[in-house]
């Protein structure tokens, strides 16, 4: 078997036993226990000896001195892989859930001739700090009122997304930065907006996607007038609560079901 030692290891050995002062059969029989040693190891691992302990004849315990003839040693050996099994990479439940839309389409195109899976029209501007998201949906329906958005948003999220059916209007915003915060706080994965936001700067600022058609300066009214939980029509696509959405950077899609590649 052949022995594997780094050349700066091996020279420390040689110095360390040249001085003890051995004669030459004694350096000789010194080198072959180190030998002896180092054949202990096989070729796949590296040897790092940590600490040798011997009594010297005559003398107290010294440590960091070879054995040689009539020495014991106590020898600590630890090994290091020369090989190190590589970690597996883990997959965060965001990363799955934020699928390329891309990929989707290509791999569920049945799906989509059925109209189990359908593609909104580009007509959303991208916001939000998180670009890619999705989730399960949750609807509601209002007209420049967004009293309804906040109760919502209050509510625990669980990483589903908001689709706030606006009516496409026009005239004022309904979100804004101090509901994109609590939309990020409470766990919301996203918020598409048919209809118009406000405080954008504050909104590019939140872990949350928004997807809507422009931004407005102007609030919202607060009358408390609107439905949850029903059938919205946004580009002409319906939408039921309970599907799933998925957007990213080249569009958005809607399925019945959740997907996979």
């Amino acid at each position: 078997m052949t022995s594997y030692c780094s050349p700066r290891i091996f020279s420390r050995m040689l110095l360390a036993q040249r001085s003890l002062r051995l004669s030459l059969p004694k350096r000789l029989t010194c080198l072959c226990s180190l030998t002896d040693l180092m054949l202990l190891q096989s070729p796949s691992t590296l040897l790092r000896p940590q600490k040798i302990l011997h009594r010297v004849p005559g003398e107290a315990n010294v440590a960091g001195h070879l054995p040689h003839v009539g020495m014991k040693a106590l020898v600590s050996w630890p090994t290091l892989s020369a090989h190190p099994r590589r970690k597996e990479p883990q997959i965060s439940l965001r990363q799955i859930a934020s699928m390329a839309t891309t990929e989707l389409c290509d791999s569920n195109a049945l799906l989509l001739t059925k109209g189990d899976v359908r593609v909104l029209p580009p007509i959303f501007n991208i916001y939000g700090h998180r670009r890619a998201f999705s989730g399960p949906i949750v609807t509601v329906k209002v007209f420049e009122d967004n009293v309804l958005v906040r109760e919502l948003l209050e509510s625990p999220g669980d990483g589903r997304v908001l689709i706030i059916d606006g009516g496409g209007s026009m005239r004022c915003a309904l979100l804004g930065g101090n509901l994109a915060q609590i939309a990020q706080n409470m766990g919301w994965a996203g918020i598409l907006v048919n209809g118009c936001i406000r405080d954008v700067d504050e909104i590019n600022g939140c872990d949350v996607g928004i997807r809507a058609l422009a931004s407005h300066p102007q609030k919202s009214y607060k009358k408390r007038v609107g439905e949850k939980h029903v059938p919205v029509n946004i580009g002409g696509i319906i939408i039921h609560d309970s599907e799933w959405l998925y957007a990213d950077s080249d569009g958005i899609l809607i399925s019945k079901t959740e997907l996979s590649i």
